[in-house]
């Protein structure tokens, strides 16, 4: 059992402030991206990059006063075999000094970025699945290394949503991530829809990975909702938890001795069909997980039919 209590928080998005202000003491935390604080004009004239959206970054500012904050990106791309784009790192490290000072920084271990020709970083659209061998880990390794020595905080990285399993693998992503934490280059934050997603297309079942991470790698955790499309299932962030993952997190999250924060994602395009009134209750349920995180009793059997049903 946790020792100590995870926050509850979000994923800051558009959307966040009006969600705050329905439930201001149920966000204790939230994670900023800042891909979303400024637009990325590629490599040009020195200085000239990122433009900022300086409104949008007060905005911020003013609702992480009192929360933790810590800092999410997509941008990085670590495991693919380009070499780490440092004017994007240094922009990251100005803007969690900007923001009071990210407590700690995630990012995802899929492949975002590709070379293609002669455009030396195109965007692949996707997270791209990742090869876990001994050559994956020495370029993952090394540009954690300069993250940490940049950014000056905690880092973890994020599983990824998979459309289609990975056929003979050696290596598997738990397993990956548990060599990432015991070398001692990051922590794992644990998102478990994305095992849902991979599941619900085919992959190994949510269990069985959870049963091979180390327990004591993870730091966050993230849950969120997503649909069916074209016969896939989405990691769209487009609706609540399932039934699904909230048993899964129920069952296996407070085995998580070092968990620091439980965050829910969705997307702003999303939020009125949502409705605020349903993720207040989301909130709700995620305080119900933090306590049990804290408390030393044994995990008690939860029925989460009500207002998750639909």
């Amino acid at each position: 059992m946790a020792q100590t209590r995870p926050a509850v928080g979000l994923l800051y998005n558009p959307a966040t402030p009006d969600l705050v202000s329905h439930a201001p003491d149920l966000v204790e935390y939230i994670a900023a991206m800042p891909d979303r604080l400024w637009f990325d004009f590629g490599p040009g004239e020195p200085g000239r990059r990122f433009h900022r959206t300086l409104e949008a970054i007060q905005e911020v500012k003013r609702h992480a006063k009192g929360r933790i904050l810590a800092g999410h990106g997509i941008g990085l791309s670590l495991p693919s075999a380009v070499p780490m784009d440092e004017v994007f790192l240094d922009a990251v490290a100005r803007m969690s000094e900007d923001l009071g000072g990210f407590q700690w920084y995630t990012e995802h271990l899929s492949v975002f970025i590709t070379p293609r020709g002669s455009v030396p970083n195109a965007q692949a659209g996707l997270g791209l699945p990742v090869v876990y061998d001994d050559e994956t880990f020495e370029i993952v390794g090394s540009k954690l290394r300069r993250m940490r020595d940049v950014l000056g905080c905690p880092l973890a990285l994020e599983n990824g949503s998979f459309f289609t399993p990975v056929p003979d693998i050696d290596v598997t992503e738990p397993q990956f991530l548990n060599r990432l934490h015991g070398e001692g280059l990051c922590d794992t934050l644990l998102d478990i829809h994305n095992l849902y997603v991979g599941w619900r297309n085919g992959g190994v079942s949510p269990a069985d990975y959870m049963e091979e991470l180390d327990s004591d790698a993870v730091i966050e955790i993230h849950l969120a909702g997503g649909d069916d499309f074209a016969g896939f299932y989405m990691d769209s962030h487009s609706g609540l938890t399932p039934p699904e993952v909230w048993q899964l997190a129920f069952d296996y999250v407070p085995r998580f001795n070092r968990l620091r924060a439980i965050t829910f994602e969705f997307q702003e395009t999303y939020y009125e069909k949502i409705t605020p009134e349903a993720l207040v209750e989301e909130l709700r349920w995620m305080h119900q997980l933090a306590d049990l995180c804290a408390v030393e009793s044994p995990i008690q059997e939860m029925y989460l039919e009500v207002a998750h049903a639909g």
